[in-house]
């Protein structure tokens, strides 16, 4: 595709086309490194034509469709248009995408083999529900501002912590990523399962800092209900090919301030990886249900599946994986952990205080 549109819209060398068809096989490992959408903009008359994309991988891309082939529009992409004119990187102006969405933009100039510039690489964050929030905030500042003092000191901050925890979100997804990509690079089964274990983990945390960013009115509670059907999604990637393993939340919705629902998002990652790793070896089905019940003092979470069952001690690997779970009920959350296994499945509880 990318060799068609150079050929049709651009006046580039043989040469300096496979030199992008060479940067073009790197976008798909780009756009999974930085989690965005990735690109390759090309000169076309007066304007730039969109040569290749690649969506980041197993997040959601900006685009709905396909855009290759369509042209860049100087008003809407400004970036492109000073890296390509400059010859220098162009790094988080704002843009509008050939579907009306409104992005970040990072730019860099491509330099062809015979020096002059020949396409611009692109990477865009969407940055529309930002644009809707920060203007929300402005006007809740404004409103503010019309009726006199703010009714409390931290209002005036609350963008600003909010953009705090989307960075760090940020981060470790781009951590995840890394670890996952080692992972699919790793030929030792053991190894791999190992990898995927621990973006498992680091994704968890991740999951906190996007609810306080997206899902969360208070900036400093999470809703119970939320973390559990996020770290639903994040691990029903984790099912064995092949299997049929469906993953449900039930229970109360109560709200968990972050410095225990960092522990619990830890703990529940890790009984669910357990579940799905090791509960229904033989078969193709199965059912695995994480469910919170309040209580006056204490709430109780807990962990159950339709499985096999299991003996601790008899798996290395699974006791291992018990006794950080362990450790972290009883020193994070001062609560206990309780594990019931037999031939019709294995219940995983812990508590804590409420």
């Amino acid at each position: 595709m990318l060799r068609e549109i150079c050929r049709r819209y651009t006046n580039l060398t043989e040469e300096e086309v496979c030199h992008l068809e060479a940067l073009e096989a790197q976008l798909p490992l780009i756009a999974e490194l930085t989690g965005a959408d990735v690109f390759l903009d090309c000169p076309s008359g007066c304007g730039m034509v969109v040569a290749a994309h690649a969506r980041p991988g197993g997040q959601r891309s900006v685009y709905a469709g396909s855009v290759v082939g369509k042209p860049a529009l100087r008003r809407d992409e400004p970036a492109v248009f000073h890296a390509f004119a400059s010859g220098a990187p162009v790094s988080d102006l704002r843009a509008v995408t050939q579907e009306g969405r409104a992005v970040l933009q990072n730019t860099a100039p491509v330099q062809g083999p015979a020096g002059r510039i020949t396409a611009v690489l692109i990477r865009e964050l969407d940055v529309s529900e930002d644009i809707q929030r920060e203007r929300k905030y402005q006007a809740l500042a404004r409103s503010h501002e019309d009726s006199g003092p703010l009714s409390s000191p931290g209002e005036g901050n609350v963008l600003a912590v909010r953009e705090v925890h989307h960075r760090v979100k940020n981060n470790l997804q781009l951590v995840a990523s890394i670890l996952r990509m080692q992972s699919r690079q790793c030929e030792d089964p053991s190894t791999r399962r190992i990898l995927r274990e621990n973006v498992a983990r680091v994704l968890s945390i991740a999951t906190i800092h996007d609810i306080l960013t997206y899902h969360s009115s208070d900036l400093m509670y999470v809703g119970s209900r939320t973390l559990f059907d996020q770290l639903r999604m994040n691990l029903q990637s984790l099912v064995p090919p092949g299997r049929a393993i469906v993953i449900s939340v039930d229970g109360d919705d109560v709200p968990l301030d972050a410095e225990t629902a960092t522990p619990v998002s830890l703990v529940l990652t890790e009984l669910l990886t357990n579940a799905l790793e090791h509960a229904f070896e033989g078969r193709e089905r199965g059912h695995v249900t994480m469910s919170l019940r309040a209580g006056a003092l204490r709430h109780t979470v807990t962990v159950t599946d339709d499985g096999v069952g299991f003996d601790p001690q008899a798996q290395t690997d699974l006791r291992m994986g018990l006794s950080i779970v362990g450790a972290t009920v009883r020193d994070k959350l001062k609560g206990k952990l309780r594990i019931c296994s037999d031939g019709s499945g294995t219940r995983a509880s812990f508590d804590f205080r409420a």
